[in-house]
């Protein structure tokens, strides 16, 4: 047991290596998202207000998109005792994804029930794996809404359960991002199945407690679950149409049976949940996002795809066949059950498979993947160092591999949509052309709260020059000047008194 605890600190201790070593300058600024919680952040911290002088407000609006409080306050929290800089911005992703590490070890001993190599072997699948190494590294608070929401389940569902410490980290979870508030309802029959129906005293209190948790988190956020549901297959202009001709192409008599709405979104639905297992996805190429992963490549390794798709069948193979292991027929259940429920969020969006909405689908691959090792250890008990050894040799290669793309390829390939020049050219700017109109060309609308970011504006100077777009089609808000910035779309956007352009491909100019 000592030498347990000695590897799982020493994996602790790489995983935490990894997660900060050039955390402030790699990804080499901070993408939208991550300036939005931080000024914001900073303003809470400064004057208790978010940037559009809500005073201590439930979701911040941001650019429309209403952010949960989680994230911001303990950035606002932290701003106080270190400094305001990306470091700090990144680090309570860093510390939720180093301690989602530690936490996977017990989360496999006492919930997966599998031996200790098994339960090494999954904290070391956690703090390696692309998805899990990459959001660590970047301020995403669905990464930290994934510790807390692990850490709920793990109270919940071990043998010595605590639901009213599952509860309050459920709670937390759900101020810090949306996926743990839509994948609630799904986990309210888990605690009913453990303790059995009929033993309803025992679960009945804390059933309660978590419907109230719900629906607490669903009116106070309804702005952005409103906000959410435009992006959601119900809501998309395209699939709307797409239904109307696919309606019209079958013939009249049969359109109630064969052309509703239920079995086309059905349909959709189930492409979406396919895909999400695919070997492009998951491995070799990854999401459609820039933000999510390194540029084509996967979120996962071979390693852990394989193992986890092997134990997928494994497992609806079981389903099959009446087992006398009740305990273990109910482990199974319960992983294959999760696993499959963890897509909900994602399977249901226009943009899916969608690898944020989809990291607790990501931690159920990664717990599969232990648990296939744990089932070809038992079974093959004279070959288990061979075949240990083998799978942590596969481990280590794949980790070098994605660690030299990362820290060697990957800073002289960062996306063009994160503008990673923007910072030294605002700074420049700044020193060169104090108190000057400039022009930056922005396409996006969202270069006005890294401005705010980076030159640490104070709260007085915000308020007082910050302009918005008014909002578009969807609600979002874009800004349009602050301080002597002016935020446009195009050259030709630019006033005649504009002289300065700041651009993504022009650099830092001066027309005469």
């Amino acid at each position: 047991m000592k030498l347990n605890k000695i590897l799982l600190a020493l994996f602790f201790l790489l995983g935490f290596s990894l997660r900060v070593i050039r955390l402030d300058d790699l990804p080499s600024i901070l993408n939208r998202d991550e300036a939005a919680l931080a000024y914001n952040a900073f303003l809470i911290k400064e004057t208790g207000m978010d940037e559009w002088q809500a005073k201590l407000p439930l979701t911040f609006k941001s650019f429309g998109d209403y952010k949960l409080p989680g994230y911001p306050y303990l950035l606002a929290f932290l701003f106080n005792f270190l400094p305001s800089n990306d470091f700090v911005t990144r680090l309570p992703s860093a510390l939720a994804g180093s301690l989602l590490i530690v936490l996977a070890f017990y989360f496999a001993k006492e919930v997966l029930k599998i031996k200790n190599s098994s339960a090494l072997l999954l904290s070391l699948l956690i703090a390696l794996n692309p998805v899990f190494f990459f959001y660590s590294r970047i301020a995403f608070e669905a990464n930290l809404a994934l510790l807390l929401f692990v850490a709920s389940l793990f109270f919940s569902l071990r043998t010595k359960k605590n639901y009213y410490l599952a509860a309050i980290l459920m709670f937390l979870a759900i101020l810090t991002y949306n996926t743990p508030l839509l994948l609630l309802p799904f986990i309210l029959p888990l605690i009913v199945w453990q303790e059995g129906l009929r033993k309803y005293k025992s679960w009945l209190l804390p059933f309660t407690l978590f419907v109230a948790i719900f629906l607490f988190g669903f009116f106070n956020f309804y702005a952005l679950v409103n906000q959410k549901s435009g992006i959601t297959v119900f809501n998309d202009q395209s699939l709307w149409q797409d239904f109307a001709f696919y309606r019209q192409s079958v013939p009249e008599n049969l359109r109630t049976v064969f052309a509703n709405k239920y079995l086309f979104y059905g349909k959709e639905i189930g492409k979406n949940f396919l895909e999400s297992f695919s070997l492009d996805f998951l491995v070799t190429k990854g999401g459609t996002h820039p933000w999510h992963s390194l540029p084509a490549t996967g979120h996962l390794f071979y390693l852990t795809y394989f193992l986890a798709i092997l134990m997928m069948i494994d497992l609806l193979g079981e389903l099959l066949i009446s087992s006398n292991d009740k305990k273990l027929r109910k482990r199974n259940l319960l992983c294959l059950y999760l696993a499959i429920i963890a897509l909900a969020p994602s399977v249901v969006t226009v943009d899916s498979p969608h690898a944020t909405r989809s990291l607790f689908f990501f931690f159920m691959l990664a717990c599969l993947a232990a648990i296939f090792t744990d089932k070809l250890t038992t079974f093959f008990l004279r070959q288990k160092n061979i075949i240990l050894i083998l799978i942590f040799s596969i481990l280590a290669i794949e980790s070098y591999i994605y660690c030299n793309k990362y820290f060697l390829s990957y800073p002289k390939n960062q996306p063009i949509s994160l503008f990673s020049e923007y910072k030294n050219l605002l700074f420049e700017a700044e020193k060169d052309y104090p108190n000057q109109e400039i022009a930056v060309i922005d396409e996006g609308g969202y270069q006005y709260i890294l401005t705010a970011w980076y030159l640490k504006l104070p709260s007085s100077d915000f308020f007082s020059t910050i302009k918005y777009q008014d909002a578009d089609a969807i609600n979002f808000y874009y800004g349009e000047r602050l301080l002597n910035y002016h935020f446009i779309k195009s050259l030709a956007d630019r006033s005649s008194e504009e002289k300065i352009i700041l651009d993504q491909k022009l650099g830092l100019i001066k027309y005469e």
